[in-house]
């Protein structure tokens, strides 16, 4: 077996921390600008589902070449090159001047971002000490909450002031460029090479996948992460449209969405040492199908950042959670499992952006709102079966 050792070094936790909240900006960079690129290149919102699901797809291309950098490199290696990836295809978003070179651009935003996330929801197992895991991944996640909540609400005030999206994908580019920098000088803890280090990349995917828990969980993020970019990357075209919220109000609802999701890992990272990831889960999968059903009848502002509030809340244990008890089963492969588990959330990603965009044009806004209720009581279903699995 590959022994990781757990790392002391605060360059290390802090760089896990910041490559998160990092991370969260760029997760969530295009959703509040979907009504501008709308106007921009001229498409409906079914062509805005299928920019949006290039990028979750270019999520589902980079999650298992991550896993075999990780497994046969390291975690720095991996975290270098998802934002070597990203920075690139920032200045070419920017500068797009087609719709289809600018969704190429957010297919490979989201590629480099694929690394970016395996390589830091690997990083809690180098720099964990006394909080169990659970604790420690959604404190890692919580970093990323806050760079959710607080990109979309930037983007919303300059966009309400000027109107103009391309400058902000050169804004995403400083902090993305300064963590490229700062992990190219940061050491990481080493691993001790012993027989169970693979030798061809790869080489532990087939055991993986044909690994229940590794598939199931894989099946759970799929559903967990299509409610949530159901939710956050539709919600601001949703409260522009039905409750013809400016701007900055509705990239706000956005904002107010992940803060409380922040707020949610939070008290995650404190309820992991007390109570099962099965139970949280349970409890998070059900009353935030509840709250998604009674966003559909909201009719007020406030009525919309409350129930958002709770919807943000019941999302926020779900995937460190999820991630935390499945991924480190088998120390030998967290690199590789963590990827195929990755994979699944991108696919969620890509399909239910592009599910939800289709129903809101063929259907109705209502309708394609109901797609993340029923995904989160899927979540739950997913995860009983994970955990009990072996």
């Amino acid at each position: 077996m590959a022994v990781r050792h757990p790392s002391t070094d605060p360059q290390v936790v802090s760089l896990n921390f910041a490559s998160m909240a990092q991370h969260g900006v760029i997760l969530l960079l295009v959703g509040p600008l979907v009504p501008n690129l709308m106007a921009t290149f001229g498409i409906r919102e079914s062509m805005a589902g299928v920019l949006l699901g290039l990028g979750s797809l270019g999520f589902v291309a980079g999650p298992l070449f991550a896993g075999a950098i990780i497994d046969r490199v390291n975690v720095r290696a991996a975290l270098i090159v998802g934002l070597a990836i990203e920075v690139a295809a920032l200045v070419l978003f920017g500068l797009s001047p087609l719709f289809f070179l600018a969704a190429g651009a957010n297919f490979a935003i989201h590629l480099g971002s694929s690394f970016v996330e395996t390589a830091a929801n690997v990083m809690p197992t180098l720099t964990r000490q006394r909080r169990s895991a659970h604790s420690v991944m959604n404190l890692v996640h919580m970093f990323f909450s806050v760079g959710a909540f607080v990109g979309p609400f930037l983007i919303g005030l300059y966009l309400e002031a000027t109107g103009a999206w391309r400058p902000i994908m050169f804004f995403a580019l400083i902090p993305t460029a300064v963590l490229f920098v700062w992990t190219l000088t940061v050491r990481f803890p080493k691993r001790r090479i012993v027989s169970d280090t693979p030798q061809r990349p790869f080489e532990h995917l087939g055991s993986v996948i044909r690994t229940p828990y590794a598939i199931l969980g894989s099946l759970t993020l799929l559903f967990y992460v299509g409610a949530e970019v159901g939710v956050s990357s539709w919600v601001v075209y949703y409260l522009q449209q039905r409750l013809a919220m400016t701007p900055v109000a509705s990239a706000s609802g956005l904002s107010i969405l992940w803060i409380f999701i922040m707020v949610g890992r939070l008290l995650n990272s404190i309820l992991g040492n007390r109570f099962s990831s099965l139970s949280l889960v349970t409890i998070s999968g059900i009353a935030g199908a509840l709250g998604v059903g009674v966003f559909l009848f909201v009719d007020s502002t406030i009525a919309a950042y409350l129930v958002l509030a709770w919807i943000g809340l019941c999302f926020s244990g779900v995937f460190p959670n999820v991630m935390a008890e499945l991924n480190n089963r088998d120390p030998a492969k967290i690199g590789t499992v963590t990827a195929v588990m990755a994979v699944g959330a991108a696919l969620g990603a890509g399909f239910f952006q592009w599910l939800v965009g289709f129903l809101a044009e063929t259907v109705s806004l209502t309708a394609a709102f109901v797609t993340p209720g029923v995904l989160q009581l899927l979540v739950v279903v997913s995860f009983w079966r994970a955990v009990r699995s072996r």
